[in-house]
């Protein structure tokens, strides 16, 4: 949660394409993916404007936690 301790986040990789569909990656500390894909959206104002271009969250600590759009 955001409000949990840092020990309870992992790091996810956000994947977009922007305008010219380059794929860009951030990497964001998040409880689970949901929280990773919010904390990206107010990262970055073309995520917040096109929340669609996000193709993947990866989970980096845990393999089982891929999320593909």
């Amino acid at each position: 949660s955001i409000t949990g301790s840092m020990n309870d986040h992992k790091r996810y990789t956000v994947r977009y394409r922007d305008a010219s569909s380059r794929q860009i990656e951030s990497c964001y500390y998040a409880g689970d993916a949901f929280e990773a894909r919010v904390l990206a959206m107010e990262a970055v104002p073309y995520i917040r404007n096109h929340p669609h271009s996000i193709d993947l969250i990866r989970c980096e600590d845990d393999q089982s936690g891929v999320m593909a759009a």
